[in-house]
């Protein structure tokens, strides 16, 4: 993975590239990636599974504790 001074310096150098030799190194890029680059499968399935479910119950109990609950002590 890039790091942000990575791209940063990269983004630098390429602005200092004339726009055809901008294209050589993207196609390069994308040469690199397509042979090096993760491959990882991605669920674009809208179903929420019991970990989904589970999750989201428990950042909402977490957020009603830290919002909701935490003003009736404040009041109660």
């Amino acid at each position: 993975m890039v790091t942000r001074t990575q791209a940063r310096h990269i983004l630098e150098a390429l602005s200092t590239l004339p726009t055809e030799k901008v294209t050589e190194v993207y196609d390069f890029v994308t040469f690199l990636r397509e042979r090096y680059g993760q491959r990882t499968a991605v669920d674009v399935s809208d179903a929420w599974s019991e970990e989904d479910l589970h999750d989201l119950m428990r950042a909402s109990l977490a957020h009603a504790e830290h919002t909701i609950w935490a003003g009736e002590e404040e009041y109660g």
